[in-house]
């Protein structure tokens, strides 16, 4: 893939980050993501010296399917969490994920994806092991639910090698 093209999708994607940010669609918001997206990638091409597009891209596919997941995994969190607390069940657990990830940019990827969801809160990390306190009543699901958005993030660190 030519530079310029590899450039394109990282600008399409920091612009689909600025709109998401922004919580608005509207042609203003859309061309200033587009502006800002521009901006970002020259000054850090620029400054650090380096190409954002080699350095930090990721397949479009495969960002696609980890949104997907994580809509998916934030809204069945935030219905079982409904559920959970009207019956009046919620418990606060807390626990520690040991993960499997070994890049530092995956694991600030998986911590943040964990605070996302609701009912779960990822409180410290040290190295891989992530300490995630969760109000929910199911601690097993609340772990398998960490596990499935961290086979999520692994494949975003496959399509990056």
């Amino acid at each position: 893939m030519g530079p310029l093209r590899r450039n394109v999708v990282v600008v399409l994607l920091l612009t689909v980050v600025w709109v998401v940010m922004n919580e608005h669609a509207g042609p203003f918001v859309v061309v200033s993501g587009l502006a800002v997206g521009v901006v970002s990638l020259w000054l850090t091409n620029k400054l650090l010296q380096i190409d954002y597009a080699t350095t930090v891209f990721l397949s479009p596919v495969a960002c696609l399917r980890y949104a997907l997941l994580l809509v998916k995994e934030i809204t069945v969190a935030a219905v079982h969490m409904a559920v959970t607390i009207v019956r009046g069940r919620a418990r606060i657990t807390r626990f520690e994920l040991v993960s499997e990830l070994e890049d530092e940019l995956l694991l600030f990827l998986l911590a943040n994806s964990i605070i996302l969801t609701p009912g779960s809160v990822a409180l410290d990390r040290d190295g891989r092991r992530i300490t995630v306190l969760t109000c929910d009543d199911d601690v097993e699901r609340a772990v398998e639910s960490c596990r499935r958005l961290e086979r999520s993030v692994a494949r975003l660190g496959k399509e990056r090698s």
